[in-house]
This record gives C-alpha cells, structure tokens and sequence, in this order.
C-alpha cells in the first residue's frame, strides 16, 4: 500500500521535477540549439493549426448553409476559404515531417552526448565508488535510463507545452458558448490526471524496488552465457538452478507489472466512457443551441472540434505532467551520478614528482578503515620502503596487505596519519604523475579482450608504444615464447568476445598481466601475487628477471609463496593491520616467529 504523502514531500517531488527538466533542457540545448530549436518549433505548431482549421470549415458550411438558403454564391469568399484549409493541412504536415526529421537526428546525438558524459564522470570516480552496493545500483539505475527515457522526457515537455496552448485557446473559446461547459469537461480530466499520477508513481516504486532483482537477473544472464563459466557449470549442473532461479525474478516481474495493467486498464475504461457521454452531451448542446439560432450550422462542427481539442488537450496535459514527473524520476539518477564529486581532492598546486629516481615511501601512523565500515584495517601503521628497496609483505588474507597498496595508489586517503614520498605528504602530489611511477600487477588484474600487443601496451597507455618496447617487456615477463606459439603473435585477439579470439589459461594471462607491469617501466614495482598461476620454474625465471631488471626500482611483492618472497631486502609479516615482524629471511628465520612457522609449513608440503 502506497504510504501517505505530506504537502512536503509532494512539494519536494515538484521541485525535483521542475530540476531535473531544467537540467535535461539545458543539456539539450547544449549538445544542438537549433536542432532543439527545431523540435519546439515542430511540436507547438499543431497547437495552433487544428482551430485554425476547424474555424475555416465553420466558415464554409455558414457559407454552404447561406447558398442553400438563398444567398447568392460568393466565390471570392469561397474559394479563399478552401485554399486557407489546404495551407492549414499542408503547414500542420511540414511540422509533423520536421518533428520526425530532427528527433531522429537530435535523439541519435543526445544519448551518445549523455553515455560520454556518465563514463567520463563514473571513470574519474574514486574506487571507493566502485566497491559500494549503492553505487553499483545506481549506475544501474542511471544506464537503463539514459537511452529513451530523456527522450520522452524533452518531448513531454514539448507536447505539454503544446496541449497547454490547446487548452487555453479552446477555453476561450468554449468559455465564450457556455462557462458550465468548460467545468464538465474539467471534472472528466482531472480525475483521469490523479488515476494517472497515482499509476506512475506506483509504477516508479515496483522498477524502483526491483533493482537488485533486475541486477541478479542481468548477473545470472551473464554467468549462463559467459565462456570463462560455461566449463564449471556443465560440470556441477548449475544451470538448472540459475534458470529456475531466473524464472522466479521474471515471475515476479510479471505480477508486478500484470497487476498494475489490469489496475489501469478498467480504471481508463471508466474513464474512456466518462469522457465520450462530456464529448457527445457538449455535441448535444451545441446542435440545441443551433435549433433554436443561438449559433450557426458552422458552430456546430467548430464547438464540437473545440471541445474535442479541449478534451484532448487537458487530458494530454495531464499525462504528459505525470509523464513528466514519471520520467524524472528516473532520469533523476543520471543526474545524480554527473554530480557525484571524488572524495580524493587533487591540490591547486600539486607536487610534481622527479620519475628519474624511484622515491622513499614512508607510511606513518597510519589509520584507516574502509568507507561505511567502522573496523580499522590499519591503526598506528607505520613503515619506511626505501628508495631502490625490494621488499615482500606476508601474512594470512585479510591481514591488510592489499590495504597497503590501495592506499599507495592513493585510491583512499588515511584517516589518521600520513603518506609521505620523499618526504612529501601523498595528498599533495600531482597524482596523476604519481600513477606514472606506479607499475602495479594487481591481484585481480584484468583480462582485456584486445590483442596481445595492445594488452601489454595499456601498461603505458599515456605514451606511444613500440613493438620493441613490448617484446622487451613481454620477455622479462616469461611470455614471448608463448605469444610467439600464437597463430598472430603479438596481433592475436585475446578473449572469446570478438571474432579469432582465443581463449589463455590462467598462467598464459597472469604473464600477459605482468608484462603490462613491466611495460610501465615505472620506478615503483608493486607486485600482489604475481606468480600465484604460474608454475615454480616459470616463478623462478621472472623473479631472477625482476632482481636483474629493478636494480634501481623500488619493488613492492605481496606473496603467499615464501620462495618468492625470500630473496626480499625486508618481509614484513603483517598481521590484524600491524607489522608484527620484519627483517630478510634468514632473521626471520632465527626469530623462529610467525614467518618461520609458515615457511616450514609450506616447505613441508614440497617435501
């Protein structure tokens, strides 16, 4: 049951109403003013056109009448008469062809205008966005909205605007045979405007509140046709399960919506015929009104039309009002994700950094916990990373160690404490030139659907990339002996999307992934589980690369496999958000500590 709305709320719905049009007009208008323009133009000229029109014809069956009463015939009022009728007909279609012609180019331009703007804005959002439910919804929201929805938004806009100018021309009109007229036809429409408002926003609330079941139905969709989850799921029989599960949210969304049309459709039906007994009583009248030559025979087709348009025109202002309230409630949400405004704040006057040497990083006193969450991941978290210094961070999942990283990225800012590289605080530095020192082979690295060259090449994206350079980087990686086995080499299309993809294995991937990493050829190697799909004597062939290549880098290894981890300067065992020990591996060792136990452990399973 809809809850009770206070004049507040519907007060506050107006005013979001009337924002979100004014926003949409303006972007409108922005992306072509004389195509929007054009649309205006088109749409509120068939306002004026049908009185117009149905005044010429009075004035011809008053003239027909006269002829046939006795009256002799005038061919000088006649003719221009029907010549007038012609242009009128003749005008109203040149609107309706423009209104076809510059919609079809105007609505071809916006939506690619507003997809550009939402990846703009959602792509320079923090992480932090990404990893939020909320967000995630309601992007969802904003992409199922942005293709038709500020179309029919713009153009109820329009025909309201159209149907309000039918509306006042035919008041005055009917207001002048009768006052009582223009109440009955009123007392019809308003009504049917409540009904219809009353629907949409009931409407609005089953979309609204399916979103998670609309997200889960787009997932299950996915995962059933996905050719990286088609292997697992012939094999545990799960596509029975998702399927059955499917068919649930889309019976669900069946009696959502089955239920709210039968709603409508016998409530219009009342309506319908509420509006036909006005329409054929206003008929009625006016006929009566002729007989007793109140009116002419001519005024009997013109308040009849009159009345007609009137009705039309009030009742299409009412539902293209709720239309309009309907439609920005969900553009509403594009607009919302274009005003969203990063939480890390770039300076007026950022730091910018010398690339030429790898940095000192220093994290000192370091607090922080992840947004909407109240648990501290780090607290009083400090360490000095010096410049050139390779060292391994160890510890069980969750301990914080990927934390760590996010936060060298600056993809957070620290709640307490600070960043500092060469001694500046890391919110004060040009970050984006902080990201061109950062080479960082993330756990959950992506897997892009290009070639093999372009996959490698992303590592450097800001910089024109030779095929040498790839090579290169691909071999320090332990991957060009395998893209050379290849059908196109380094111009394979990788992934099953496209046409001649192929389709790597886990490892193949990781040894694309790594070579991006070492593409960027930056001063700061960050390295989070670099090997953990490749077997041991490929580990052991790029670990020897990377202590060759990074004599004068930084690098950052985050491992469970402690023969990666060994040959580090310093390992750090980090553990609930603090260093609990740290020192090379043969100390560590003689601590006979936490790092000691997990070493025998795991050497124990090769033994």
């Amino acid at each position: 049951m809809e809850p009770e709305q206070t004049p507040t709320k519907k007060l506050d719905q107006i005013k979001d109403t009337a924002k979100v049009s004014w926003q949409l007009l303006k972007l409108v208008w922005k992306v072509d003013r004389w195509l929007f323009l054009g649309a205006a133009g088109s749409t509120l000229v068939p306002a004026f056109i049908p009185f117009i029109n149905i005044y010429i014809y009075k004035l011809v069956i008053d003239l027909v009448v006269g002829v046939v009463s006795g009256t002799p015939f005038d061919p000088s009022k006649f003719y221009p008469l029907l010549a007038l009728r012609v242009a009128t007909y003749f005008f109203q279609e040149v609107a309706f062809r423009t209104q076809d012609l510059v919609e079809r180019i105007l609505w071809t331009k916006v939506p690619m205008v507003i997809s550009e703007l939402m990846l703009n804005k959602i792509t320079s959002l923090d992480v932090h966005y990404f990893e939020n439910s909320k967000f995630r919804d309601l992007i969802d929201k904003a992409r199922e909205s942005y293709n038709y929805r500020p179309q029919q938004l713009v153009d109820q806009l329009f025909f309201g605007f159209q149907n309000l100018l039918q509306v006042m021309i035919a008041f005055v009109a009917i207001a002048k045979l009768n006052w009582f007229l223009v109440v009955l036809v009123s007392l019809v429409a308003i009504p049917e405007f409540i009904n219809q408002s009353k629907q949409s926003k009931l409407a609005w609330g089953i979309w609204s509140d399916n979103t998670p079941y609309r997200k889960r139905h787009g997932y299950l969709q996915h995962i059933l046709q996905g050719p990286r989850e088609a292997k697992e799921i012939k094999l545990f029989s799960l596509a029975k399960q998702f399927i059955k599960e499917i068919q649930g949210i889309q019976q669900k969304f069946y009696e959502d919506n089955t239920g709210l049309a039968k709603r409508n459709y016998f409530l219009n039906l009342i309506f319908n015929g509420l509006s036909t007994a006005v329409f054929v009583g206003v008929e009625i009248f006016v006929i009566f009104e002729a007989l007793t030559k109140k009116v002419t025979v001519g005024d009997i087709n013109f308040y009849t039309g009159v009345v007609s348009n009137f009705q039309n025109g009030l009742g299409g202002l009412f539902r293209n009002i709720n239309g309009i309230f309907d439609n920005s409630l969900y553009i509403k949400n594009i607009f919302e994700v274009l005003e969203l405004e990063s939480i890390i704040k770039i300076p007026e006057h950022p730091v910018a950094l010398n690339l030429a040497k790898a940095p000192r990083i220093e994290f000192k006193n370091v607090d922080f916990k992840y947004p909407e969450s109240e648990k501290y991941i780090l607290k009083g978290f400090s360490l000095v990373i010096e410049s050139g210094e390779k060292v391994a961070f160890v510890g069980e999942n969750g301990a914080g160690k990927s934390t760590v990283i996010k936060l060298l990225a600056r993809f957070y800012d620290v709640d307490g404490g600070e960043i500092l590289i060469n001694g500046v605080n890391i919110k004060d530095l040009d970050l984006e030139g902080w990201y061109k020192a950062l080479g960082i082979l993330f756990q959950d690295f992506n897997k892009y659907d290009h070639t093999v060259r372009e996959n490698i090449a992303f590592g450097r994206s800001y910089k024109e990339a030779g095929l040498a350079e790839v090579i290169k980087a691909s071999t320090s990686a332990g991957a060009h002996r395998m893209i050379k086995t290849l059908d196109k080499g380094y111009e394979q299309m990788l992934g099953k999307t496209f046409e001649e993809g192929i389709e790597l294995s886990g490892g193949q991937w990781q040894k694309i992934a790594l070579a991006r990493a070492f593409f960027r050829n930056a001063p700061v190697l960050v390295l989070d589980e670099p090997t953990a799909s490749i077997d041991a004597k490929a580990e052991s062939e790029i670990f020897s690369r990377v202590e060759r290549l990074s004599k004068e880098k930084t690098v950052v290894i985050i491992s469970h496999r402690f023969s990666t981890v060994r040959n580090a300067d310093k390992i750090y065992v980090i553990k609930n958000g603090a260093i609990t020990e740290s020192g090379e591996h043969q100390s560590l060792m003689k601590l006979d500590g936490q790092y000691a136990s997990l070493f025998k452990l795991q050497a124990k399973g090769y033994q």
